[in-house]
């Protein structure tokens, strides 16, 4: 966890001092620049500011001091991004000029450059903040001769990460579904929570308001060891959800298989089978298995020996490029259904964001999936 603070408060302060010296200091006088200098290192700092607001109260002030924080963060993503990408385009005409002898297209001025970039950050922010709002209903229908009734019905969640900014509101877009769907078994896929959960029963409440006639059933994600995971495993069972930590579940109808996140040997936190092939190779396999596992990725031995797996954890990639091109090959897929062999794995792009509150072309979803008797 130290290692990964200082990774990240030097990359961050990194990206805040290349916007500094790239937009900020050529174009403002030197009383602008002290000035923008203190705010940039008031915002690298910010974090640390609201965390610690966290741990004393969970009020108006931990809000908005988190969700200012952590929207500024999106954008000065945005901002290196459009800065690298004007950089680039520079250095492309700087090249043709010097090499070929020719500049057929204009180069723009350091302070229109300045305008151009924020101005596409800006845009890109609010869009990308927007489309956190809007929760999607992914339906999913499964064919099966392993369930004794016509259908059942699963709400699948995933990836809350409840804390000082993701509450009430996220909930309510999950029980808007519950309460018009009716699903017959709800499952958690991890990272529901997100930070210190002390004084936050009204959220485990909420949550506990819903039910299903099969129950509640959840794995614990990476997120949940980083603050402590027993205030997580707490939270989580109060709000009715029964932790499955290697465990397999009878439900009658299905068995429910539940291991937990991989990043718990980094805590020394593990309990019950890690390893889903372990636990599943003595799993009697006349009823229909259903896997919970955090994070898409699988022992290969266990192929076949579930029927579906539901997971969480990549948010789509949060940003869509990344989901393709970096995170479908880190996982089995960054996003949806997946068949492999006689196996299904659906992927949940989650509801929450564990970062800044933005989306880009991976909007928030739950799934519900339907396992139709054949």
């Amino acid at each position: 966890m130290k290692w990964f603070l200082a990774t990240f408060f030097s990359v961050y302060s990194l990206m805040h001092l290349y916007v500094f010296l790239r937009l900020i200091k050529p174009n403002f006088s030197t009383q602008k620049n002290i000035a923008f200098f203190v705010l940039f290192c008031l915002m690298v700092l910010s974090p640390i500011l609201w965390r610690a607001l966290e741990a004393k109260e969970n009020g108006t002030l931990t809000y908005w001091v988190a969700f200012l924080s952590l929207l500024w963060m999106g954008f000065i993503l945005y901002v290196v991004f459009f800065s690298l990408a004007v950089d680039t385009y520079r250095g492309l005409v700087f090249l043709s000029k010097h090499l070929f002898g020719i500049n057929p297209i204009p180069t723009p001025s350091s302070r229109l450059s300045m305008y151009l970039v924020l101005f596409l950050s800006l845009c890109v922010s609010l869009y990308s903040y927007y489309e956190t709002l809007h929760l999607q209903v992914v339906k999913v229908k499964i064919e099966t001769d392993k369930i004794p009734m016509k259908k059942l019905r699963i709400l699948h969640i995933s990836d809350l990460h409840l804390g000082p900014v993701m509450r009430e509101d996220k909930i309510n877009l999950i029980r808007e579904v519950w309460e018009r769907e009716k699903p017959d078994l709800i499952v958690s896929t991890g990272d529901l929570v997100d930070g210190s959960m002390e004084r936050k029963d009204n959220l485990a409440h909420l949550l506990a308001s819903m039910s299903a006639p099969l129950g509640k059933f959840a794995v614990l994600g990476n997120h949940e060891y980083y603050r402590g995971f027993e205030q997580a495993v707490e939270f989580t069972q109060k709000a009715g959800f029964i932790l499955l930590r290697g465990e397999v579940r009878d439900l009658g109808p299905i068995l429910v298989v539940g291991v937990d996140d991989d990043d718990c040997r980094f805590f020394n936190a593990c309990r019950g089978e890690t390893n889903e092939y372990k636990l599943l190779k003595s799993t009697q396999r006349s009823k229909f298995i259903l896997l919970l596992k955090h994070k898409p990725k699988i022992d290969p031995a266990s192929v076949g020996l579930f029927d579906l797996m539901l997971s969480g954890h990549t948010h789509g990639g949060v940003y869509k490029p990344i989901g393709q091109l970096i995170l479908k090959r880190l996982f089995l897929t960054d996003r949806g259904l997946l068949r492999l062999g006689s196996s299904y794995i659906f992927v949940s792009k989650g509801v929450g964001t564990g970062g800044p509150p933005m989306r880009l072309f991976s909007p928030p979803d739950v799934a519900l999936i339907d396992l139709v008797k054949k």
